[in-house]
């Protein structure tokens, strides 16, 4: 990956000139009382409840007892922001449906490093940061954090809209980065995180100012869960995409075992018992859908449910 800031900067010739020649973005949002002023209010909302929804997803990640401390931060520039990032960390990138903001997520590695110890029943000593390439175990607590912090983003903007954070995968090098922005700020907000009696500087969400101003025509129109109507057409659409999806369904009378000396006796015409069973599973795709018996219908076998799951 590489930073689109960056990249603009050092472009020559033409670029250079069309730059120059380009107003400067301007917005009101971060202007004290400005017109939307109300649109960075409203994030705050987002970050006061990030900080609790945070620390009850981490807790059943790692299992261990801890907590969290969240800093509110005005913008800074994107490009001052990461090249003061000389600790080693990851960073997780998000996104929210296809005009949905961007949000990366930067874990510190002396966090992931806690992280892992106490998940395998350790301690963490608030110094000690694995080195070098990212360990396998690492690897794993990426991949649960990321998750937990997923959810956690889903469930802090539920205050301003509907929205579902899919995480994208994650970078080892800030060079890596990348943010497509017009507006070269971004609202960084930063946690301190207290685990087994140590805070460390843990995580940081980097959300940019270009994806707020994105959002906001969704913040001014009214969303009720209980009056809001599916669309029909969209709704008998789907039922009927719905309806011509073939699924595999298979029951399954008995599973035998049988040493390899019986298997290599087999021969045609010989016969496997088969005890009698009210209880054969009915199987669609590799899970198992209900129970039910075996038994005759217009002189064929035929399988009755009894039981759904």
């Amino acid at each position: 990956m590489s930073n689109p800031s960056t990249e603009n900067m050092s472009s020559g010739g033409a670029t250079a000139d069309n730059t120059a020649s380009r107003a400067p973005i301007e917005h009101s949002l971060l202007k004290k009382g400005g017109a939307d002023v109300s649109l960075l209010t409203a994030y705050r909302k987002v970050e006061k409840r990030m900080g609790g929804q945070l620390k009850g997803h981490l807790m059943n990640v790692v299992g261990a007892e801890l907590a969290v401390e969240l800093a509110q931060n005005d913008a800074t520039p994107y490009t001052g922001w990461l090249d003061a990032q000389d600790a080693s960390a990851v960073y997780l990138e998000y996104h929210s449906g296809i005009a949905g903001p961007q949000i990366w997520v930067r874990i510190s590695r002396l966090f992931l490093t806690g992280c892992v110890d106490c998940f395998f029943g350790g301690q963490f000593d608030g110094q000690s940061c694995a080195e070098g390439k990212l360990t396998r175990s690492e690897v794993g607590m990426i991949e649960r954090l990321a998750q937990a912090i997923g959810d956690c983003l889903t469930e802090s903007w539920s205050v301003l809209l509907e929205a579902n954070f899919r995480y994208a995968g994650y970078c080892f090098d800030k060079d890596d980065l990348e943010m497509e922005l017009d507006d070269p700020n971004i609202i960084v907000s930063s946690t301190r995180i207290a685990l087994s009696g140590h805070a460390v500087h843990a995580i940081d969400f980097m959300q940019s100012v270009d994806g707020l101003l994105s959002i906001e025509p969704q913040l001014n129109r009214h969303v009720s869960r209980e009056i809001d109507q599916v669309d029909p057409v969209w709704k008998r659409s789907m039922k009927e995409s719905f309806d011509q999806v073939y699924m595999p369904v298979r029951s399954v009378l008995a599973r035998p075992i049988m040493d390899l000396s019986q298997l290599s006796k087999l021969a045609v015409g010989d016969i496997l018992p088969v005890s009698p069973t009210d209880n054969v599973p009915l199987i669609v795709g590799d899970r198992v859908f209900a129970y039910g018996s075996i038994g005759e219908q217009n002189g064929g076998v035929a399988f009755k449910i009894k039981q759904f799951l």
